[in-house]
């Protein structure tokens, strides 16, 4: 039986351990899932020779600071709830959504490494025909940076 609030009531920090390793546990998966998916859209960018730049590795800080704060959320209304809840229930299901999304995300990374080298020589190769869309991409360009 695994409450935060009883355990601290009732002096059982033994209990209040136990929850604590559980909830370290959780906060665990979800950075090592973060982890792996950067290091995996890492390894696609170098297999694209796409430069990787501070704006990427920003993101990953942004969507990991993202994914705590709302762990911290549901841990709070974990520890709310415990009077009635015996387990950590709702920082469980948001890990497990957390981890499904990151999984999701380097399986994409993945699939995506050879689709877009092709996909990329494709477009090049319709540029390259058609000289008038490259005439109205550069045009397009230069009024875009003239704002």
């Amino acid at each position: 039986m695994l409450v935060f609030i009883p355990s601290i009531i009732d002096d059982d920090f033994g209990r209040l351990y136990g929850l604590l390793a559980v909830l370290v546990v959780l906060y665990s998966c979800v950075f090592l899932s973060a982890l792996i998916d950067l290091y995996f859209g890492i390894r696609r960018a170098r297999r694209l020779n796409v430069v990787c730049t501070s704006f990427g590795f920003r993101r990953t800080i942004t969507k990991l600071s993202s994914y705590f704060g709302l762990l911290l959320m549901l841990t709070f209304a974990d520890v709310a709830a415990s009077v009635v809840l015996k387990m950590p229930y709702f920082t469980v299901i948001g890990t497990i959504g957390i981890v499904i999304v990151e999984v999701k995300s380097v399986f994409e990374n993945v699939r995506n490494e050879e689709k877009n080298v092709e996909e990329i020589q494709k477009e090049l190769l319709k540029l390259l025909e058609n000289k008038d869309g490259i005439k109205s991409l550069i045009t397009f360009l230069n009024a875009q940076n003239k704002r």
